[in-house]
C-alpha cells in the first residue's frame, strides 16, 4: 500500500557544504516539520560554520532547468534564500508569477548576522523587484531590515519596527525583521496588515549558532504548507529555532550548528512570564 504523499515544500537557494544552512539547513527543517523537501541549487559554497569562503554559481538556464524538472512534485510552499546572481533571480521571479497562489517565504539574504553584505546592490535591487512585493512572508534580519528600508541602521527594537512598517508600505507584502543579537532577549518584529507585533521566544545564552536565519524561514515554509496560518506559522518558527539552539551542538573550537531533531508542540501554546506566547519542546 503506498503511503499518501506529505505537504511538499521547495528551497531554492545556495548549497552549503557545512551543512548548516542554506539548502541543506532548509530540507531538515523541512523533514523535522513533517514535509517532504524539494530543492533547486543556484549556486555551490565552499563554507564552514564561521563562513563562506567561496562560491559557483550555477547558469540560469539550469535554475530553469531544475525548476522544470520538479514539476510533478505538488508544491505546497515554497522558501527562497540566498540568491547571489541577477539573472537567476529573474529566472524565479517568472516562475513564481506563473505560480501566484504558491506560498512564498523570502529570506532577502544580503548580509549574514553580523551585518557583513553578501550581495551586490544590483542583486539587491533584482531582489526587491522581482521577489519581495511577490511574497507572502520576508524574514530579513536587521541589517538587510536597514538596507531594505532605506534606514542607516536597525539598533534597537524601535528601528526594527520602523524598518518593518517601511518594507511593508514598499512591497505591500508582511515582514517579520529578526532581531538575534540585538538585546538579551530575542525580539523578531511582525508588520502587516493588522499592523506590529513583537515576537518573543525563550532566549538560549549560546555562543553564535550556524543556520538559524535558514531555519526560521523555511520552518514558516513547513507551517504554510501544512496550512497552518502566517501567524501560528511565525510563532512555530521562532519557538522551534529557539529550541533547535539549546540542543545545538558544539564543535572544540567553539563553532555550533542548529539540531533539527528537536520537535516543538505547536498545538500547545501557553503565555509565559514574559506576555509571550510559550511553545514548549513535545
Amino acid at each position: 500500500m503506498n503511503a499518501k504523499f506529505p505537504k511538499v515544500c521547495l528551497t531554492i537557494g545556495t548549497s552549503d557544504s557545512s551543512g548548516g544552512a542554506g539548502i541543506q539547513g532548509d530540507l531538515k527543517t523541512f523533514s523535522s516539520q513533517d514535509c517532504y523537501g524539494a530543492s533547486v541549487v543556484v549556486a555551490i559554497s565552499a563554507q564552514s560554520f564561521a563562513g563562506i569562503k567561496g562560491m559557483h554559481l550555477v547558469p540560469e538556464h539550469f535554475v530553469r532547468l531544475q525548476l522544470d524538472a520538479i514539476s510533478e512534485l505538488p508544491l505546497s510552499a515554497v522558501k527562497v534564500g540566498l540568491v547571489p546572481n541577477v539573472a537567476a533571480i529573474r529566472v524565479i521571479g517568472r516562475w513564481l508569477r506563473e505560480r501566484p497562489d504558491l506560498p512564498l517565504v523570502l529570506d532577502p539574504v544580503a548580509s549574514d548576522s553580523r551585518g557583513i553584505p553578501l550581495l551586490q546592490p544590483e542583486m539587491v535591487a533584482a531582489l526587491c523587484e522581482e521577489l519581495m512585493p511577490r511574497a507572502t512572508i520576508s524574514t530579513p534580519n536587521r541589517f538587510e531590515a536597514a538596507l531594505l528600508s532605506g534606514l542607516e541602521e536597525c539598533l534597537s527594537v524601535e528601528d526594527m519596527q520602523q524598518a518593518a512598517k517601511e518594507i511593508f508600505r514598499r512591497y505591500g507584502a508582511p515582514v517579520v525583521v529578526t532581531g538575534g543579537g540585538l538585546t538579551d532577549r530575542t525580539i523578531d518584529v511582525l508588520y502587516g496588515l493588522d499592523g506590529v507585533s513583537h515576537i518573543e521566544a525563550p532566549t538560549q545564552k549560546r555562543a553564535k549558532v550556524h543556520g538559524a536565519g535558514c531555519a526560521h524561514s523555511a520552518a514558516i515554509a513547513a507551517g504554510l504548507a501544512k496550512g497552518q496560518a502566517l501567524r501560528d506559522s511565525i510563532y512555530h518558527a521562532k519557538h522551534y529555532v529557539s529550541a533547535a539552539i539549546a540542543a545545538a551542538p558544539v564543535l572544540p573550537n567553539g563553532h555550533s550548528t542548529l539540531w533539527h531533531s528537536t520537535k516543538v508542540n505547536v498545538q500547545a501554546v501557553n503565555v509565559g512570564s514574559g506576555g509571550y506566547p510559550v511553545l514548549p519542546m513535545s
